[in-house]
């Protein structure tokens, strides 16, 4: 029997990568780039009171993710992290166009971010894949640009696409024609919806072809919609510390939890942003135990259940599920 959450073998399907490199990492890297650094605006305030203001702490960290040094440092990075919280499998998402102001290219962005991931996983052993976040607020020639870039490069890390950024301007209806350019690409899909109080937003995401959202738990209180979820077999990708911050719930038990584990409904916890949020896998675990709002039995079967969800190749997805089971 598992003794505590470090026991439990775990995945992580959503998690930035610029809102997750250590603050250690960012103000070694700001140190030797010369770069003058607002050390309080890594991480979200305690009077935080949008996700407007919680994305502000991101103008920041990226000031020293321009290079190709600090964005392979910064993947490696993430990975030890998550392998502190005994993760096997990590899909890691970041957004290139976010990563330019300097001059990168995109053929140099992820040759660096590749190189992380190759160092990474080979130290730790961890299966890492990137998701390639579009901004929504964005020009749509820049997002579909984007993703014929994908399709060229034909990336043996890049398991699918997001759209990441503002969601109360840029809801799915606005970014529809660049969602349906990318899925017809053929890429798994995964979009933030429902952390801005909106329904709908999730309705519509999975109407579009989303297989996973992020967050969503502007449905969690709404038993049609996630019935709806659970016919559909979407899964839900939750991070509570992070839904509190940016008010998308005022409370953990706005999660529904017991209702979503009695009904079956997929969903799993992850961190979101582990440096912004002050969090770890282990934390938002530990929490949730702490409020009894899920049990270590119940942990490990939300993390089995969530490599079905994984954007992989059957033979990888076997070879991982062996591992969450040992």
């Amino acid at each position: 029997m598992k003794k505590c959450v470090q026991d439990i073998s775990k995945v992580e399907l959503h998690c930035h990568l610029d809102g997750s490199v250590s603050s250690g990492l960012i103000k070694q890297l700001a140190a030797e780039q010369q770069i003058p650094l607002i050390e309080d605006n890594l991480i979200v305030s305690e009077a935080c009171e949008s996700l407007d203001e919680y994305l502000q702490c991101f103008d920041e960290i990226l000031k020293v993710l321009q290079t190709t040094d600090s964005l392979k440092r910064a993947v490696v990075d993430v990975v030890n992290q998550a392998d502190h919280d005994n993760v096997k499998y990590i899909e890691i998402r970041f957004a290139p166009m976010l990563h330019m102001e300097k001059g990168l290219g995109l053929p140099e962005i992820f040759e660096a971010v590749e190189a992380g991931v190759e160092t990474a996983v080979a130290s730790t052993g961890i299966k890492v894949n990137l998701l390639v976040c579009a901004m929504r607020q964005q020009d749509a020639t820049v997002n579909t640009a984007l993703f014929d870039y994908l399709q060229q490069r034909n990336s043996q890390f890049v398991c699918g696409i997001d759209f990441a950024g503002p969601e109360v301007p840029f809801p799915p209806n606005t970014i529809e024609t660049q969602i349906e350019y990318g899925v017809n690409k053929g890429f798994n899909l995964t979009l933030h919806a429902g952390e801005c109080g909106c329904m709908h937003n999730v309705m519509e995401s999975i109407r579009l072809g989303a297989k996973r959202i992020g967050h969503g738990v502007a449905i969690n209180q709404d038993e049609v919609a996630l019935q709806e979820v659970k016919a559909q077999n979407i899964l839900l990708e939750m991070c509570p510390k992070s839904n509190i911050q940016t008010k998308a719930i005022q409370d953990l038990s706005d999660l529904n939890l017991p209702y979503l584990l009695q009904e079956e409904i997929p969903f799993l916890i992850n961190t979101d942003n582990r440096t912004v949020t002050q969090t770890s896998l282990n934390e938002e675990y530990q929490l949730l135990l702490e409020h009894h709002l899920i049990t270590l039995d119940q942990i490990e079967t939300i993390n089995q259940n969530a490599i079905n969800f994984a954007f992989l190749p059957e033979n990888e997805r076997q070879h991982i599920k062996s591992k969450l089971m040992s």
